[in-house]
């Protein structure tokens, strides 16, 4: 077995940051990784993946619906008989 090893080629997969969540945060992750037998660091990273996945989409949406004219006809009459129907 080696004495020292060389990591420097490797890639890293995650950052390691430090951040300051409120204390409610930390315990619901926490419960949460006790429930489920996954790490509390890992939950929060998923549940902060999805954010960023869910606006990734949304931009992509939101930019092809803008380049689709007839997009944005349908869309503004749909909102406008479901404003009128209130």
């Amino acid at each position: 077995m080696r004495t020292e090893y060389d990591f420097s080629g490797m890639k890293r997969r995650k950052v390691k940051v430090t951040i300051n969540l409120d204390p409610s945060v930390i315990r619901y992750f926490k419960k949460k990784a006790e429930e489920t037998g996954v790490g509390y660091q890992t939950l929060i990273n998923d549940a902060l993946r999805r954010i960023v996945e869910r606006d990734e989409l949304f931009e992509e949406i939101k930019t092809r619906l803008l380049a689709d004219p007839i997009s944005i006809e349908t869309l503004d009459l749909r909102l406008r008989e479901r404003h009128a129907a209130r």
